[in-house]
């Protein structure tokens, strides 16, 4: 289903002052929005910004300003998604209480619905709260990551609102399912740093998009996700268990150590072929030289060590940016020992918001053609041909 009508329900969290950002975020990525209000809610997010962002009324709970558009909401939208959602409008629409427009809307549309929980830890926590979670899965309904740091209250823990920018991506996705409820991946992502001294470095122009999008298209399929990431300059979602390295062999001993327990391991970091022999203990002083002569060793191969120790029924996915064309990407692919590898062409891809790649396959399956895609509909794409896989 393509989505392009994009209805929010805010309930009265503090977190409801992010909602003009997500705004704008959507808009700007295509997406026509409608905003609904709980009463509770309007003291926390600006209606006149609402108005103006969206171009459209702000749907709220007073009495007399009902009228058919309000019905016609449901027939409108494409998507409805709930943000922040509060602990008490995730107890009401678990159990099906519609005593205000959101949680009627939540009753009577027949398209996905996403949820985004905002609040106290403690709540998040809270036996009730995880249970009616849990019942609005198994219903289909899509619960987003939490964010785990500081909350409003002061305290920190699990159960801030995560980011407009990944509720966008989210939304951005378009789909979400269990294909991959109870399966654990390993995403390895980002660049790495090779010291030449305590100042400088040798490292890539990776950004991490790429394994971002991959996380996400995970988690909206129902897995258990595991992050490795280098030093990468895109913020890393929220929900994953998140590994930070920056060397080449801190990456090599993290992933062998989360090699065992993971269904499937997709190789997208862009590791340091090389690293520096002679790293100095010290910044090494210009005026002393006109020159430095550094010595480059050549580090691990992780993607193709991984091809080497995996179990029978694990899935290895690597990816090869490449200026010498899909051959030499394919052969890579063999010698790796990968399921499949995701070609990408460097001209049409790095530092990129999109790119255009071919999903090759080992055992000659038809390639997929992707071209000019956002990170997070390569993300959804390579693992849709993993699920298949898995």
């Amino acid at each position: 289903m393509s989505i392009r009508n994009i209805l929010i329900g805010v309930s009265g969290g503090i977190a409801a002052y992010k909602i003009p950002f997500l705004v704008r975020i959507l808009k700007k990525k295509g997406f026509d929005v409608k905003i609904v209000l709980t009463s509770s809610a309007e003291g926390m997010v600006g209606i006149d910004a609402l108005r103006t962002l969206t171009g459209h009324p702000v749907y709220r709970e007073r009495v007399g300003e009902y009228d058919m558009n309000h019905i016609r909401l449901e027939e409108w939208a494409d998507c409805y998604l709930i943000a922040p959602a509060t602990a008490n409008t995730i107890a009401k629409i678990t159990h099906g209480i519609a005593d205000n427009l959101l949680t009627t809307l939540f009753l009577s549309v027949t398209v996905p619905v996403l949820v985004a929980p905002a609040m106290n830890v403690n709540m998040w926590e809270n036996a009730a709260t995880q249970a009616n979670v849990k019942l609005l899965q198994s219903r289909g309904v899509s619960i987003l990551p939490v964010g785990e740091g500081e909350l409003a209250c002061g305290v920190v823990g699990a159960g801030r609102m995560i980011e407009p920018e990944d509720i966008a991506a989210y939304i951005d996705l378009g789909r979400f399912d269990s294909s991959l409820n109870g399966k654990k991946i390993l995403v390895v992502s980002g660049p790495t740093e090779e010291a030449i001294d305590p100042v400088r470095i040798i490292t890539n122009r990776s950004s991490g998009q790429m394994g971002n999008g991959l996380v996400r298209a995970a988690i909206a399929r129902g897995a258990h996700v595991t992050m490795i990431s280098g030093p990468a300059s895109s913020a890393v979602p929220e929900g994953c268990k998140l590994i930070r390295v920056r060397s080449a062999r801190e990456m090599a001993d993290a992933t062998f150590a989360e090699l065992e327990s993971n269904d499937a391991v997709i190789m997208a970091a862009a590791v340091s072929d090389f690293r520096v022999e002679n790293e100095s203990g010290e910044k090494i002083a210009r005026e002393k030289s006109d020159s430095v002569q550094l010595n480059l060793v050549a580090n691990l191969d992780i993607a193709q060590e991984i091809g080497r120790r995996k179990r029978k029924n694990q899935r290895l996915v690597t990816f090869a940016l490449e200026s010498g064309g899909v051959d030499r990407a394919f052969e890579k692919m063999l010698r790796k020992g990968s399921d499949f590898s995701v070609y990408n062409r460097i001209d049409e891809s790095l530092e990129k918001a999109t790119a255009t790649q071919t999903i090759l396959f080992a055992d000659g399956s038809e390639p997929i053609e992707l071209y000019n895609c956002s990170k997070e509909v390569c993300g959804a794409a390579i693992m849709d041909a993993l699920v298949r896989r898995l």
